[in-house]
């Protein structure tokens, strides 16, 4: 029971864990529209869905 227990606990640590970097990764490396909520590059100046102009924040 222990050994199931510990199982479950690793593997919600090693996904919750990996859904931490992936929101670090896409934070550093995406502007998200604020019209239309589209993920674009940062090296962008247009939304690529919509042609709003978007922010420019500073690489972190």
């Amino acid at each position: 029971m222990s050994d199931t227990v510990l199982n479950a606990v690793l593997a919600i640590a090693i996904l919750g864990a990996s859904a931490l970097l992936t929101h670090l990764f896409a934070r550093a490396m995406y502007v998200t529209c604020q019209k239309c909520g589209t993920l674009n590059a940062r090296r962008r100046s247009q939304c690529r869905s919509c042609g709003e102009t978007l922010p420019h924040r500073p690489a972190p």
